[in-house]
Order: C-alpha cells, then structure tokens, then sequence
C-alpha cells in the first residue's frame, strides 16, 4: 500500500523557448587524454541547498536545487519486507502489518541566467514523482538527495543523479533524472540500480560530446534517435562506461533467475522486530544462476552509441566487489588507452583512438618486472577479484604493448 497526504507536484512556469547563445569558451581538457570510465568524471560536486554556476554548452547559468522535509504530510507504506521496525508507523503499533512511516518532501529546481535576473524554469517534485525508479519502501523512509551531473546539449537537458537510502543503513538506491533545459520538466527518470549491494560499476552520465545520456544499467538516451536498451535476454548488466564520444563498454552476466533453494538458517521471517533496526536483511525469492558455458562466454562488448557491437572479450574480475562490482582498469593517458585487468590471467588493451581494436595480452607471456624502473616507464596497480593479490603493471609510454608485470599477495 502507498499512502501519499496532500501531494501535489507544481507545474514548471512556462518561458519562451530561446536558444542557449554562445558565451565565452572555456578551456577544454584533450579528449584524447581523458578517462571517460573514471567515476570521477562528471564529478559529484552539485549538490542541494546549494547556488551553483554551470555551463550549458557555452553559456553560464545558476543552478540552485533544495529540498525541504514537510511533517505534516506523512507517507506511509506497506507490507515493507527491507525497512526495520525503527521506522513503524502509528497504526502499525504490534508491528504486525509491516508497515512503515515517512515522510513527504518537496525537492525544487531553480534555473537563472548568468545575472540571476532571468528564471529559465522552475520544477518541483514530490516523493510520489520518484516512484518509477526506485523501491517504494526506500522512498517512503528516505530524503533524497540530488546532484547535478551535467548537460547533455543533444538532448538539451540537465542529468541528476538522485541518491535514496534508508536513514542509518547501507541500504541505498539510485536513479537518473533528466529535467529539460528550457521547461524544467521531466524529461527521463531511470532507475540506476543498487548503490550499496550488488551495485553496477556505472553512473548515469553525459557522453562526452554531449549527444547521449548513459542513465546506467538500463538504457542509452540519444538525441535525434529512440532509447537504446541495454539489456540482453537471459544476462544481467554488471558495467557501463563511455569510452569516447561515439562507444561505451557494457559487461554482462550471463544467466536467469531460479528459485532460491530452502536455507532455514537464513530464512525469511520479515522485518526484525527490533525497534533499533532502520534496515534488515531478506533472501531474495530468486537467485541469479549461470550455467558453465555461459560463463565462459564473451560478457563484454565494445558498443557504438548507434546500439551495434563493435569488438566482445570474456571478463570475469570484479576488483574488490565484495558488495558491489568493479572493473579494474586503468586509463594511461601517456598511451591514449584503457586496460583492463581480466583477474589473474589476462591484461586487456583498448586503444582509444579504436576501442574496437581489442588486444588481450595475457599474463604469462609478459615480462617479470625487474628493478629499475625504466625512465620510459609508467606503473599502475590492479587488483584480482576480491583483492587477493595485487598486480603492477610497468608499460612503455611509447609502446602501449610493452608491458611488465609484478605480482603480490596482499594480507
């Protein structure tokens, strides 16, 4: 049951549509140089409460996003099979219904001219507005939390990230929001999948020329073009990045949900009856299994924004992903190329200037690294799944495939 009091979304204040005019041009970083995998790129910096200056393709503009909590309009929802007694609502007093209490917040998008003096839009949403992209027991207990990404000038919209976890766990969920540049109006809301357990390595993001919306495991945005879907019968995504402008890389598992085998031990008895608990834990109904050629098969694909594929390779390292998953890569700017580490057996090359151009150099056929350091040397370290041992890769700024290797157990 989803319960919303006195909800109401404010409709954005209409403006004549004018084109966004060219003001001056900033210094742009070499795009040849750049790491478009990093999770550092579109930096996480925006965020609520705040009054931001942002470029919209070449022209200035505040941004300001707030948010505001409203106690006289409670949310409830139930039966909650994640969210802990701590957060029982009234009527559920022997907590027996499982049910749950939140409550409504009013999120504002302001958008000005460079001068402040001009609004471009205004947007309001509510936490009904969210439904669509994340669990609703989550949005019931919890305060989202937005940031701005970027722009994408194809689709002339503004990407958020909105971050939504239950208060005081490690319980979290995330989904992409698009607001048009000149409406504010909601243009695209995705789910972004797990932020904390079994999060995909991947963030929504604007590709790097601004011509497409990478809203995470589901779909690709595309200006001029219907949304490109990412997902593939039988497979779950696990990764997605750019790689440049025009080719991402996607990682799947490849497999079907079963039922989950009877574990009584860890048996689903429904939310603790702790009153000190925010969130509990569950088994799914259902568990993702693989058979053993599936998991031998090419899972990663070099994909062109146009949705064909362009290169595929087998990858099986998660880094640390004891909770999450987490391609370990490395982008040597020296070399204008991506590798990435393919657990203990193989070190994968993608050229920037050809990301389909894949090159597998494995393990064994490299050079032991033997002290010194060569002056033509950079050195990089990856980890092997669950970060077992460590790896240090020594590569010849001017030969990306000459490459060394040390190798260490980590405690």
């Amino acid at each position: 049951m989803w319960l919303l009091i006195g909800c109401e979304t404010r409709q954005p204040a209409k403006v004549a549509e004018k084109p966004l005019a060219p003001q001056a041009v900033l210094p742009m970083p070499d795009p040849d140089t750049t790491d478009y995998t990093s999770s550092q790129h579109g930096a996480l910096t925006y965020r609520a409460n705040r009054d931001t200056l942002i470029l919209l393709g070449r022209r200035r503009y505040w941004l300001q996003i707030s948010q505001t909590a409203d106690s006289t309009k409670p949310v409830d929802y139930g039966p909650t099979r994640v969210v802990g007694r701590h957060f029982a609502a009234p009527s559920d007093s022997v907590w027996q219904q499982h049910q749950v209490r939140g409550y409504d917040g009013s999120y504002r998008f302001v958008l000005r001219d460079s001068t402040h003096q001009r609004v471009i839009f205004r947007q309001q949403l509510h936490k009904k507005d969210l439904l669509p992209a994340a669990p609703a027991e989550t949005i019931t207990v919890g305060d989202p939390e937005f940031y701005y990404l970027g722009y994408s000038s194809g689709l002339q919209a503004l990407l958020f990230l909105v971050e939504i976890g239950i208060p005081n766990s490690d319980v979290g969920h995330r989904a992409a929001l698009l607001l048009d540049a000149r409406s504010g109006q909601v243009r695209a809301l995705r789910d972004a999948g797990s932020a904390t357990f079994e999060a995909t390595d991947c963030e929504p993001q604007v590709s790097p020329d601004g011509q497409a919306v990478l809203t995470c495991a589901d779909e690709l945005l595309r200006a001029g073009r219907p949304p490109f879907s990412l997902r593939r019968p039988h497979a779950e995504v696990r990764a997605t990045r750019f790689l440049t402008d025009t080719t991402l890389l996607a990682v799947y598992a490849f497999g079907d949900y079963r039922p989950r085998k009877p574990e009584p031990e860890l048996s689903d008895a429904g939310p603790s009856n702790d009153p000190t608990i925010t969130a509990g834990f569950y088994l799914p109904d259902e568990e993702f299994v693989s058979t053993p050629a599936q998991e031998q098969a090419a899972n990663a694909f070099v994909l062109g924004t146009s949705g064909h594929v362009l290169g595929k390779f087998h990858f099986t390292n998660w880094g640390m992903g004891e909770m999450d998953y987490n391609l370990p890569r490395y982008f040597l700017a020296a070399t204008r190329t991506y590798y990435f580490f393919n657990d203990r057996k193989t070190l994968i090359l993608l050229p920037k200037a050809s990301p389909s151009r894949i090159i597998e150099r494995p393990l064994k056929t490299l050079p032991k690294f033997r002290p010194p350091q060569r002056p033509q040397e950079v050195s990089f370290t990856l980890l092997n799944d669950f970060g077992q041992e460590e790896f240090t890769f020594y590569v010849d700024k001017t030969q990306p495939q000459a490459i060394r290797v040390q190798r260490r157990k980590r405690d």
